[in-house]
């Protein structure tokens, strides 16, 4: 048994069918069944049993699993060393990154870092930050780019920037008069129990961006009348622009998104703590490669520039 057809075994529990595990591995299925019933007979006990939902583990095939995990922890580890023996003269980098965060700050990090490091291979992963956490603590993403909070115990944490959250409100909307011009920072801000009898229009509960919003909605002392939930900041705000309610946005998106067609944006008061954290992430569990610190290095002299509104 190698390493390989221990990857085989993972992936053929975690999709509960042998075509499409087959399909993802790139192999013929019968070769594929043919490796399982072959390590079942080395084993002297079957790994799944079927199910009208599926393969299914056996108890016999939850332990290969766990132990499979383990071994594939440690080669991983061993890998990571020899990694930093090897100057960066060649190697393969996994970066994880929520789906719409990563199409903002990558290009910036990786074009420093593919000048510095061109024969490093660079895998990019994105998805739902849940996940991106879960396959940092597997050993699957070495690094990843994330917003706070950090759901997952066991993952170190280097902050990069502090970015500012929004209050967006519809342009025509008479909310406007009240927004305030501050003598501290000359930015305007709008008081959000202002807005308590607002429509809102939020993301889903599983984002980031939502977490967020919630814990400033809790600290103003009140809850919102939801009246939209996306998946998109940029539809949350069009939704405002056309006076469908109003919103709590990312100040980067509000630069991104800022054209003829954005609402209004204005400043929420820091007694809310109206922020969120980008950082960099990684498991504390697995030794940290020569091309992780070094994009690490690299993320925390470069993307700070990009939240200089």
């Amino acid at each position: 048994m190698n390493f390989k057809e221990l990857h085989y075994i993972i992936t053929v529990a975690e999709y509960g069918n042998i075509s499409k595990a087959a399909e993802h591995l790139f192999v013929a299925q019968p070769s594929l069944s043919r490796c399982i019933h072959r390590i079942e007979n080395d084993l002297g006990a079957p790994l799944f049993k079927r199910t009208s939902d599926g393969l299914k583990l056996t108890y016999a095939g939850e332990r290969f699993i766990e132990k499979a995990d383990e071994i594939l922890k440690i080669y991983k580890s061993i890998e990571t060393e020899f990694s930093m023996i090897n100057d960066m003269k060649a190697g393969h980098l996994v970066i994880g990154t929520a789906t719409h965060l990563g199409s903002y700050v990558l290009p910036t990090a990786l074009s420093t870092f593919k000048k510095q490091f061109p024969n490093i291979e660079i895998s990019i992963v994105e998805g739902v930050s849940t996940d991106i956490e879960e396959d940092l603590l597997k050993g699957k993403i070495d690094v990843a780019i994330l917003h706070t909070p950090v759901l997952n115990q066991g993952l170190s944490q280097i902050i990069i920037v502090e970015e500012n959250f929004m209050l967006a409100v519809p342009p025509n909307d008479p909310i406007n008069s009240f927004a305030v011009k501050s003598q501290k920072d000359e930015q305007y801000y709008l008081d959000l129990n202002s807005l308590r009898e607002y429509p809102f229009i939020l993301t889903h509960s599983s984002q980031r961006t939502r977490q967020v919003s919630d814990r400033i909605l809790k600290s103003a002392g009140f809850s919102p009348n939801v009246a939209f939930i996306t998946k998109s900041i940029q539809t949350a705000s069009r939704f405002v622009k056309n006076n469908l309610g109003v919103s709590l946005i990312p100040q980067s998106y509000c630069e991104f998104f800022r054209s003829e067609f954005a609402p209004n944006y204005y400043f929420i008061d820091e007694q809310h703590k109206p922020t969120w954290q980008l950082i960099v992430a990684h498991s504390e569990a697995i030794p940290i490669s020569r091309s992780v610190e070094e994009f690490i290095k690299i993320a925390q002299s470069t993307l700070p520039k990009l939240f200089q509104f």
